[in-house]
């Protein structure tokens, strides 16, 4: 083929279709079985600070009330020691402290790899939490333990900031990995589209004449006649 056009493409999905739905399913259902019977599941529970370098005595559980009382000069300066925020949050001091209140039997370093201290956004004054773990409950005890501990740890090592949490765990911690219904469609339309363009890429690499139609696109030569195949023609007669 010199060119390949539209119904190119889908004559070719035509005559592959069978192998690419086959494939398409094989590749589900193992997905599917990976997902449900290997794969080991992580929860995650999620909690908020609020920081300021000024009080919140006028908090009122309201997160919009609180922004709007804090002004524009404190705004900059909490935006300036937000890393500073974010870093003591990360601290193996604080997972410490977190340990012991939990209980729980990990150590420092392993509640510091569950946990995710980000930013909610450059111009935003709230920091995000969030706790990872293949056990539920312990995600949400962790959760809950910075939710209790971290805005006073912080206070007692910035003595001018002011850190509120604000969204504790809900008691809730939630699946996110593996994503089943996600991983298993992914998987269908990966292997169909490998068949596919395994499919695609032989018909292209593919140089014979097919045919009267495919010489007369490919060659600027007058054709005289057909040479029959007479093979085709004996076995005709038979029948």
């Amino acid at each position: 083929m010199s060119e390949i056009t539209l119904a190119d493409f889908l004559a070719i999905l035509k005559k592959c279709i069978v192998y690419v739905v086959i494939v398409a399913i094989f590749c589900a259902i193992g997905a599917f079985c990976f997902c449900k019977f290997i794969a080991t599941p992580t929860y995650q529970a999620h909690i908020s600070f609020i920081s300021t370098n000024s009080g919140f005595a006028s908090y009122d559980q309201d997160m919009e009330t609180v922004t709007s009382k804090i002004s524009g000069t404190d705004v900059a300066a909490s935006l300036q020691l937000m890393s500073t925020y974010v870093d003591l949050l990360r601290s193996r001091e604080l997972y410490a402290l977190v340990k012991e209140d939990t209980g729980l039997d990990y150590s420092e370093g392993d509640i510091k790899e569950m946990v995710s201290v980000v930013p909610r956004s450059q111009e935003s004054l709230f920091i995000d939490v969030t706790v990872t773990a293949t056990n539920p409950e312990h995600a949400i005890m962790i959760a809950d333990s910075i939710y209790k501990i971290g805005g006073e740890y912080m206070a007692s090592q910035i003595t001018y900031a002011y850190i509120k949490a604000v969204d504790d765990s809900g008691n809730k911690a939630y699946q996110n990995y593996p994503n089943t219904s996600f991983t298993t469609l992914a998987a269908a339309v990966l292997g169909g589209g490998i068949v596919y363009m395994i499919a695609l890429i032989i018909s292209l690499m593919d140089k014979t004449i097919k045919g009267e139609k495919d010489f007369r696109d490919n060659y600027d030569i007058p054709i005289l006649g057909n040479i029959p195949n007479f093979r085709l023609a004996a076995r005709e007669e038979k029948k």
